[in-house]
């Protein structure tokens, strides 16, 4: 049994950049850009890449195309120390692909195909497999239509019956949705969303008032990413609001997820959830270091020896 599931897609990551301008037909035709790398990307993968380079017992569910990116992607996983056996396999569909325009500030562009996220389903899903955790990881809302409104309420309350701490993360992907999200909340003990996404649902609110909200509306507990100006750990006992610890930035994609990985990590090993939080927030960094969604994560032995030296 692995300690951590992360449910979620898998993408194909193409990183380019730096890039300063976009073609412009009829303008510009060509722009050139010193680099591209091809990465696992996506939500799912990065967390659990993380985890998996972590030292951390890790499984992804999800779902690829029967394609060449299909087997590379199960590939970078295994490589990252990721149980990949969970993720099925569609001949008829393509595999989530996205082009990512790096930004010389470190900031991201998305050109991206859905692929097979599009039917994704609780078909798709052992649930008895699924529920064999500590931990449980429903990694990118909004993003996979076929689970996100019928199912993932249900994924979770089964989920909590059986023991197992749930977690919920959003991604912009194809739109934030305001029911989908907070018809889940219920049903999470903790939330890690990120607040530049909340605020396009919750424009009148600040982060301590969109972390009060969700606490309201039934999470447990709110983890709320603030990007550049840390996270806020809130609980309905106290709030405590920690500073991001990045020193050097290449590139932020994943950031997120690898802060979500190091919270998991903490909890997993018994921190509380502001001490977790310093976990994730040593992993975002380490993340933003490199280019990737998770290229470069120490040990969880030293994320939190780094933890403690930057507290």
């Amino acid at each position: 049994m692995a300690d951590v599931h992360c449910l979620g897609v898998l993408v194909v990551d193409a990183l380019s950049g730096p890039i300063s301008e976009y073609p412009v037909p009829g303008v510009v035709a060509q722009v050139n850009t010193k680099s591209i790398k091809f990465l696992a990307g996506g939500g799912a993968a990065n967390t659990g890449s993380a985890l998996g380079q972590m030292g951390i017992p890790v499984a992804v569910f999800s779902k690829v195309g029967g394609d060449i990116n299909g087997l590379f992607l199960r590939a970078e996983l295994e490589r990252n120390g990721v149980d990949a056996a969970h993720v099925r396999e569609t001949a008829s569909e393509s595999t989530p692909f996205t082009f990512v325009g790096i930004h010389p500030t470190g900031d991201r562009s998305f050109i991206h195909t859905p692929g097979c996220n599009l039917t994704f389903s609780i078909k798709d899903l052992d649930l008895e497999a699924l529920f064999a955790c500590k931990a449980l990881l429903y990694q990118d809302m909004w993003v996979l239509p076929k689970l996100d409104g019928p199912s993932a309420p249900e994924l979770l309350s089964k989920a909590q019956k059986r023991g197992v701490t749930t977690l919920l993360d959003e991604c912009y992907g194809l739109g934030p949705n305001r029911d989908v999200f907070e018809a889940a909340l219920p049903f999470c003990d903790v939330v890690l969303p990120s607040y530049d996404d909340l605020r396009r649902l919750y424009p009148q609110l600040d982060p301590a008032g969109v972390a009060a909200y969700l606490l309201q509306k039934g999470a447990c507990r709110v983890v709320l990413k603030l990007g550049r100006e840390g996270c806020l750990v809130a609980s309905p006992k106290n709030v405590v609001k920690l500073p991001s610890v990045a020193m050097e930035i290449v590139d932020t994609t994943g950031a997120g997820d690898c802060f979500n990985a190091g919270f998991i990590a903490g909890l997993v090993n018994g921190l509380d959830d502001v001490e977790a939080a310093k976990v994730g927030a040593a992993a975002a960094a380490a993340c933003m270091r490199n280019v990737g969604g998770a290229v470069g994560i120490p040990k969880y032995a030293v994320l939190t020896k780094t933890a403690r030296a930057t507290a």
